[in-house]
């Protein structure tokens, strides 16, 4: 998905957000429906923050033994993601934050994203704009040469005197 196919997402979403709120309005007056967005955003928030907690600790001893974390890695970008739709004003998005914070929801979109990632990965020499990959085997032997000039290896690193010298000096 491109930048701006996400720019235009939200966009659309904000004008949606604002029609929503201002039906929401009509029926429920400023204050009622003011207090309801910071209630959700509220609430929302502490449900992200325990989920977050939680998958935190999963990834944590997953880590531990050895085993991959990347779908508790992508659960939590889309918790991350969920607390931001809880703050975006508007129900649309709150019901979008709503719908990840539950775990068969969030754990079939990390799953899809995963496929997604996997079959989107390639080597970067299998490229067209790379042309044909080369496989001629070259045969050779390595030698390690000084570099460092010679004048160079005769300053002692700092904080240590130079054995040749007399100490007493």
């Amino acid at each position: 998905m491109s930048v701006s196919k996400i720019f235009i997402f939200f966009g659309l979403l904000l004008l949606a957000e604002g029609y929503l709120i201002g039906r929401i309005m009509d029926i429920w007056g400023v204050p009622g429906t003011l207090l309801l967005l910071l209630l959700v955003a509220v609430v929302g928030g502490r449900l992200v923050k325990r989920q977050g907690v939680a998958t935190l600790r999963t990834a944590a001893m997953k880590w531990r033994d050895g085993t991959a974390i990347g779908s508790d890695l992508v659960e939590g970008g889309l918790l991350l993601l969920a607390g931001f739709l809880f703050v975006f004003p508007g129900f649309l998005s709150d019901c979008l934050a709503l719908l990840l914070l539950l775990p068969p929801i969030r754990g079939a979109v990390a799953r899809f994203l995963l496929h997604a990632f996997q079959q989107g990965q390639r080597p970067f020499y299998t490229g067209s704009s790379f042309g044909p990959v080369d496989e001629t085997i070259i045969e050779g032997e390595a030698m390690h040469q000084e570099t460092t000039p010679a004048v160079l290896r005769t300053i002692p690193p700092p904080g240590r005197v130079r054995a040749d010298k007399d100490e007493t000096e």
